[in-house]
């Protein structure tokens, strides 16, 4: 379930479609990305992107036909309005647009939010409070399931703008209309591209979930973000003094970012849990396997040669533990435990659903001085196996990973979880 458009049309040459594109890109500051049949003009975070194809059309003198689409969920209605205006900026032949909310033919704002927007946020809040009530496990709204999981909190709803309580959500629906929670819950709210509500968003957004809350230092996307953030809070309060604002988790911000604060006084965004998911555990996944790490390490593919190499975490900053894992899988039958960890220290095997987990630990060769330390997993679910390594400096550490190992599931259908996914 999700609001958006599409669109079809024509060009004489995808040459002329290109420059269009990436000229408007230019002036509204939006992102532009090429690729060999297609491209999409970035509008905002949350997937707010106008997507678009071509492909020529048979004969010597064949036109290209083009076709396009947006989802404006959850990014919101602003995004809604903005990419309707900047297909009409196209130039696109013989345009044809397909838009649920009619807002194409009519231009109307207002009237999208009422028939349209308003009454799809008020549909989620229903179902989440209603068919899953208010005591069940994560719920998952808008969330992308091929990103990581957070933490499960009981009675709570993971959105990409924080976490919130579905009885909160439903009181507010009750006591202060739909309008307050759309406020909270959209990316881009109001008509027009920058304004104070917005720039409080961009940054919530960052904060819950994309924010390491690690050193700038660390790495150039943690730079990225913590910066991203802080000049979103300011822009916003320089807009509307009296926005509320995440103000403590500024201040925090600021500190990694080794910035002075620069907010003028004003109120703070007080709500039941403060931002960020990656200050807990998250759960990460690797074809059907999901195992549990802490939500500040970063990924990274390390590659050993041209042919091979695994899928890495770790907290550099920290001098964390640092996980390695590679998945392989048979062509006939089911796959089986390996006797490479035959030789380690307490060997333990345990069953979990739709598989088995085999684990170990072992004292590596001293690197220049330093003892190491590793403990070794293996996961086989149906014809595959995936190797687990976790490397550490100090033996104190073991027992924490030795628990998120047994932490380890796998998935062989799909994810279980109570979800709603309002992109689909």
């Amino acid at each position: 379930m999700s609001i958006g458009f599409s669109f079809t049309g024509k060009v004489k040459k995808p040459e002329t479609l290109i420059a269009a594109a990436k000229k408007l890109a230019e002036e509204r500051s939006y992102g532009f990305y090429l690729g060999e049949n297609g491209l999409n003009i970035s509008l905002c975070p949350l997937d707010g992107r106008v997507y678009i194809a071509w492909k020529k059309e048979s004969g010597l003198f064949g036109q290209y036909t083009v076709e396009g689409e947006c989802r404006s969920t959850p990014a919101g209605p602003g995004l809604h309005k903005a990419a309707v205006e900047a297909v009409d900026g196209l130039g696109i032949q013989k345009l044809e647009v397909a838009d649920e909310t009619e807002y194409y033919q009519h231009r109307d704002f207002g009237r999208m939010l009422r028939e349209h927007f308003h009454p799809w946020l008020k549909t989620m809040v229903d179902v989440l409070t209603g068919q899953f009530g208010e005591d069940h496990t994560n719920v998952c709204m808008c969330w992308d399931l091929n990103s990581y999981m957070p933490e499960n909190v009981p009675g709570t709803v993971v959105t990409p703008v924080g976490r919130f309580s579905a009885r909160w959500m439903r009181e507010t629906v009750e006591n202060q209309g739909i309008e307050a929670l759309a406020e909270r819950f959209f990316l881009w709210y109001h008509p027009g591209k920058r304004d104070a509500l917005y720039d409080r968003q961009v940054a919530l957004n960052l904060l819950w979930e994309l924010c390491y809350y690690a050193p700038s230092s660390r790495h150039k996307e943690d730079a990225s973000i913590n910066g991203t953030i802080c000049d979103n809070l300011e822009m916003a309060a320089t807009l509307d003094r009296n926005i509320p604002l995440p103000r403590k988790a500024y201040e925090e911000i600021c500190q990694l970012a080794c910035r002075t604060p620069a907010l003028p006084e004003g109120p703070e965004l007080t709500e039941e849990f403060e931002p960020g998911y990656r200050k807990g555990l998250v759960t990460c996944s690797i074809g059907s396997l999901r195992f549990t790490i802490p939500g500040s390490y970063r990924y990274e593919r390390e590659q050993w040669d041209e042919n091979s190499g695994c899928d890495l975490w770790c907290d550099d900053a920290a001098m964390s533990p640092i996980w390695r894992v590679n998945g392989y899988q048979k062509r006939e039958g089911s796959a089986a435990f390996t006797p490479t960890l035959d030789g380690d220290n307490d060997l333990t095997e345990f069953e979990i659903e739709n598989g088995a987990v085999r684990y170990g630990w072992r004292e590596l060769p001293q690197e220049n001085g330093q003892p190491l330390w590793q403990v070794r997993a293996e996961v086989i679910t149906g014809p595959s196996l995936f190797v687990i390594t976790v490397t550490h400096l100090e033996p104190e550490e073991r027992p924490g990973i030795v628990e998120l190992v047994r932490k380890i599931t796998v998935q062989t259908q799909d994810v279980k979880k109570q979800t709603i996914q309002a992109d689909k």
